[in-house]
């Protein structure tokens, strides 16, 4: 996992050059004025999601995991909490759904991140992570997360 500034993002494209496309769509300015939904590319590894929604405090902490993507979560708007899982806890609850790229499990808490607009989180293949969760109090958040095929 990668935890950073926004403004650090292009460091990390030699490691992973799809970030190169996320960063060229991020500087183009356009996200806050398209409307919410799914998205492909021009580079056929990357694809995106916008969406808004309110954070919550879950019954019960579910992790999500992928096995082909990685995801860049970055807030345009509002704060959140995003809790991210020791990977050798995890006990998987629902299998992988490989046309989501995902299956989820409960593990224990490994640390918990504040994002904000100005930082982002990269989540590797295997990295147990639960997004969209109360920061202090609820609040409305705009995120978009980046979908790279790895």
């Amino acid at each position: 996992m990668i935890i950073d500034q926004i403004n650090n993002l292009q460091r990390y494209i030699p490691s992973l050059s799809a970030l190169q496309t996320v960063h060229e769509i991020l500087e183009s300015g356009k996200l806050p004025s398209m409307e919410y939904g799914s998205y492909t590319t021009d580079n056929p590894k990357v694809r995106y999601n916008l969406f808004t929604y309110t954070t919550a405090t879950p019954e019960n902490l579910t992790y999500e995991l992928h096995k082909k993507e990685v995801d860049v979560q970055i807030l345009l708007s509002g704060f959140e909490s995003m809790v991210i899982a020791d990977r050798s806890s995890l006990k998987e609850t629902i299998g992988y759904d490989a046309s989501k790229d995902a299956s989820f499990a409960e593990g224990k808490q490994l640390l918990t991140y504040h994002a904000t607009p100005s930082t982002f989180a990269l989540f590797f293949p295997g990295e147990g992570h639960a997004c969209n969760l109360i920061d202090g109090h609820s609040t409305t958040v705009v995120k978009v997360v980046f979908k790279i095929l790895v």
